[in-house]
């Protein structure tokens, strides 16, 4: 079976996709999977072994999608035209996207929105999952391919931390990071602080808001490639973020990951995986530092 999977979107976004691709892997029979995404996410799907093959959505071809003449592009409709299933996570109002795909497979298409929407207080992967007819798996999970036992005995001791994400209203407080991080080196516990693109801001102001660090208790991992990251943390000892697409990466690696939700809603977007600690906001945007603290304490100091 050769399944296509169209999933614009963020990385958060992604990784909640996978779940579901997981559970496809377990009902299905599939020789492949065509994921359709963002660009600089395919190494990082490639290497969990849940899809075969990667494109680039933001190659022009997708474009015919959305065109009234439909898909005309010849790679494209040879790719649709072996597939026996295509699922399109777009929206689709006008109901040209289904047309499209229809017209270019005879196999099965499910063309829906990609977030829950009007189904409030369902989890984004558990919506995504039912418009297949299928359950999650009972522990989803991602496996890489095995690191170096340089690479695994470099990062085991540490304490991950990303104090970003792709919304500023979703960060918590510089200055409540930079007492969770020494409270850490009063432990003698390493950190390995994680900053991406856009986390120029939040990384400086955090570096300022931090005495020198003691002598190899802080190790800064800064805009790497994300299978990069992912292989860091794979043996970290535990990892405190916000809402954060790295936060899903980080749980569904099954990495202790204590999660701070302090604009987005837990219920749909908390993140998946075996060891997973949700902290949330009672009023929107406050949360104290001796809450988390105190949380981190009894389930990964």
């Amino acid at each position: 079976m050769h399944i296509c999977i169209i999933r614009p979107g963020a990385l958060g976004d992604t990784l909640l996709t996978l779940p579901v691709i997981q559970a496809l892997h377990e009902h299905e029979t599939i020789e492949r999977v065509t994921f359709v995404g963002k660009a600089a996410f395919a190494p990082l799907l490639l290497a969990t072994g849940l899809v075969t093959s990667y494109l680039d959505y933001e190659d022009t071809c997708w474009g015919q999608l959305f065109l009234p003449q439909g898909i005309q592009h010849p790679e494209l409709r040879a790719l649709l035209a072996d597939c026996q299933l295509v699922v399109c996570w777009l929206r689709d109002s006008d109901g040209l996207i289904t047309q499209n795909l229809r017209a270019a497979t005879r196999g099965r298409v499910v063309v829906t929105p990609g977030r829950p929407g009007e189904h409030a207080g369902m989890h984004t992967s558990t919506y995504l999952a039912s418009t297949l007819g299928l359950t999650l798996p009972a522990e989803p999970h991602l496996t890489l391919a095995s690191v170096t036992m340089f690479q695994a005995e470099a990062t085991s001791r540490f304490f991950a931390i990303h104090p970003g994400s792709g919304g500023a209203h979703k960060c918590w407080s510089i200055q409540g990071y930079a007492e969770v991080i020494q409270a850490l080196w009063r432990r003698d516990i390493p950190v390995l602080l994680l900053s991406g693109p856009a986390d120029a801001d939040r990384l400086e102001a955090l570096q300022r808001s931090l005495p020198t660090p003691p002598p190899g208790l802080l190790t800064l991992l800064e805009n790497a490639p994300l299978l990069q990251v992912a292989h860091a943390l794979q043996h970290c000892r535990a990892y405190l973020g916000n809402d954060s697409g790295v936060t899903h990466l980080t749980a569904l690696l099954g990495i202790p990951t204590t999660a701070l939700f302090i604009a987005s809603d837990p219920h749909t977007w908390h993140p998946l995986g075996r060891s997973v600690q949700i902290i949330a906001a009672q009023e929107l945007g406050v949360l104290s530092v001796a809450e988390v603290l105190s949380a981190l304490q009894t389930f990964s100091m």
